[in-house]
């Protein structure tokens, strides 16, 4: 019985992995549109597009540095705008803000 050298085996491994494309890769290549204030996803979590517009006297919570780009749901990135977890495979402004934010690094 011949057995496979190291050489190639390494070889045959990195052929595998080159031609087998990760879940995350194929997940970020789906289209996605911007979230509308207006749609029922957004009404639901309370979302504003911009969080200059948000009412504090309405929503006591929120404070300026509470925006999209601060939350724990969006996804990591600088894009102005990115996806968020609460509506899966839609996009958030990274400006914007809804009732549900979470400050990142935080349980």
């Amino acid at each position: 019985m011949k057995l496979i050298n190291r050489r190639a085996l390494l070889l045959a491994l990195g052929l595998v992995a080159a031609t087998v494309r990760p879940r995350r890769a194929v997940a970020a290549e789906a289209p996605r549109t911007l979230l509308d204030e207006n749609e029922a996803a957004a009404k639901k979590i309370g979302y504003i597009a911009n969080s200059r517009k948000v009412d504090p006297k309405a929503n006591p919570g929120f404070k300026r540095s509470h925006t999209c780009a601060t939350c724990a749901y969006i996804d990591f990135g600088t894009a102005r705008q990115r996806g968020c977890s609460l509506v899966p495979g839609r996009l958030v402004e990274a400006g914007g803000w809804c009732k549900l934010w979470k400050l990142k690094g935080t349980k």
